[in-house]
């Protein structure tokens, strides 16, 4: 779901959503659910989407304020998951994923757009597409904004098409054939943008699906952004979200959110309503944003507003790896490519495929991983954009350290999870020439050290500490009073292993890292 950043302000003390976990973890090798444990998980799944339409939140906990729910990934888990429901919870799913123009069985059918009986449907279509509306009632939208939305789904279907992208799959013969069909309709009630999602009773192929997509009637309540910038993103995020679904709809709730996400802005860049979403991911500061999952200590790969904010990653890797097919950076397609499951059966999920997608550049994800954590540490020196669009910077999680004189050492700690990080400053004295920065990361082919140094004259350089297979090195840098203002250290553990898949956990594969919880330290010493 595109979320609106009204319904994303509203949302800035949330709790995070325990999401139902993808299926991507039985195909990583654990056993199938029995029927008893997928009927619990498909009942939950129900929960979450009625909660979902119903505009509803759960109870919050210890204070925090009430939980946000994603539209399109919580009938995303629906869809996957409604093969174990009977009877009233089967019908109160179907109905739920029911389309604009399908009658109700039920009159107090909960779903989100619902034209109603004998509305006087207008269509237009074209090769791959069709675009569905009516002009009176709650769900009107006039014939110039459907004239624009029809535009508009056609420049991004193009621009998806010529970069490379897989089409979404074609349906089973609804409205417009077999040629997806999108809707408009009065989302806004919802805190919501845009969805997409599917009508069918299982996958085309592999696990992936054809879906069906709707965008809201008019976008005109929006107090930040103008009706027609606002629809050109939604497009792009929904959009994508239906070529997602023709690889694996199955897949990982924070690699579809993120990367829809970023899409945004590769397709319309001067819009740049994403950057606000920053804040809720690896760069935002949980302290000066009110949203207590912010920042490098939730794991990258955790299911809730955090999915939008990290789309700063792909940001990163994309300008590291700039290189493009019809103005799209490749790498994104790539990682989808990987986690095809048209062709024959795909073990692989989000992590995984990000590990091999970077292995074939010559890179792995730990290397980038710590390099991108401490590129949020000063974003304004690394992302193109991020003066320009105020990207937040990441706070430090270590206490700063002041070494004097008589006080020419000190260490800290840190314990972090998988893809978390944490940074610590060392502020130089009257008379200190050079730091040296001694790491004990204990298992380096997870956890990588970066060292920037930041000058008084605003610049700054980042090196990597090497280490030996124990895990212990070093690095010396800069460290006059005259020159430097500080020296930070980003500790990073950029590990992709996971555990239990299928565990309902909120990460990838619905699993646990295997690498979480690891004690690391660094020693300061000024020398010279």
């Amino acid at each position: 779901m595109r979320l609106s950043t009204a319904a994303g302000l509203l949302a800035s003390a949330l709790v995070l959503t325990f999401a139902l976990p993808s299926t991507a973890g039985a195909a990583d090798g654990s056993d199938p659910a029995d029927p008893a444990a997928q009927t619990k998980d498909a009942e939950a799944a129900l929960a979450e989407a009625e909660a979902a339409l119903a505009g509803a939140t759960s109870g919050a906990t210890d204070g925090a304020a009430e939980s946000h729910r994603d539209v399109t990934l919580a009938m995303r888990d629906l869809f996957v998951a409604k093969h174990a429901l009977r009877g009233a919870d089967r019908a109160d799913a179907e109905s739920l994923l029911l389309r604009p123009t399908t009658p109700p069985d039920d009159p107090t059918d909960p779903r989100d757009i619902y034209y109603g009986e004998g509305a006087d449907l207008q269509t237009q279509c074209a090769a791959t597409f069709c675009l569905h509306w009516v002009e009176e009632g709650e769900h009107a939208a006039t014939a110039d904004f459907a004239s624009t939305a029809f535009a508009t789904i056609a420049d991004v279907a193009g621009a998806y098409t010529a970069a490379g992208f897989r089409a979404p799959l074609p349906d089973a013969g609804q409205e417009g054939g077999t040629r997806t069909d999108f809707y408009l309709g009065d989302l806004d009630q919802y805190g919501a943008l845009g969805f997409c999602r599917s009508d069918a009773d299982g996958p085309v192929v592999g696990s992936a699906w054809y879906g069906y997509c709707a965008f809201d009637n008019d976008y005109a309540s929006s107090p930040w952004l103008d009706p027609t910038s606002l629809l050109q993103i939604t497009v792009a995020h929904e959009y994508f979200h239906a070529v997602q679904f023709a690889y694996d709809a199955e897949d990982d709730g924070w690699l579809m959110e993120s990367t829809a996400t970023a899409m945004e802005d590769e397709l319309y860049d001067d819009v740049n309503d994403n950057a606000f979403f920053l804040n809720y991911g690896q760069m935002g500061d949980p302290e000066a944003f009110g949203f207590p999952l912010a920042g490098p200590s939730t794991p990258l790969d955790a299911f809730d507003l955090n999915a939008y904010g990290n789309w700063g990653f792909w940001r990163y890797l994309t300008e590291q790896h700039p290189d493009e097919t019809a103005g799209i950076p490749n790498l994104v397609r790539e990682v989808w490519e990987t986690l095809d499951t048209t062709r024959r059966p795909n073990p692989v999920f989000s992590l995984r495929a990000l590990d091999k997608v970077l292995a074939a550049r010559g890179t792995s994800t730990p290397r980038e991983y710590v390099a991108f954590a401490a590129a949020n540490q000063h974003p304004a020196d690394v992302y193109d954009e991020a003066i320009e669009q105020s990207y937040p910077t990441a706070p430090n999680t270590m206490e700063t350290v002041q070494l004097s004189r008589k006080v020419r050492t000190a260490k800290r700690t840190a314990t972090v999870d998988h893809l978390t990080s944490a940074t610590g400053a060392v502020l130089p004295f009257a008379g200190s020439r050079a730091l040296k920065v001694r790491v004990d990361l204990g298992d380096p082919s997870v956890v990588r050290a970066a060292v920037t140094v930041h000058r008084l004259d605003g610049t700054t350089t980042t090196s990597y500490v090497p280490t030996h297979r124990k895990g212990k090195g070093s690095v010396t840098v800069p460290f006059a009073a005259s020159k430097v203002s500080s020296v930070e250290v980003t500790l990073a553990n950029g590990s992709t292993r996971m555990v239990d898949c299928g565990a309902s956990s909120q990460f990838a594969c619905g699993g646990f890292g295997a690498d979480d919880g690891l004690v690391v330290g660094v020693r300061f010493q000024a020398v010279g």
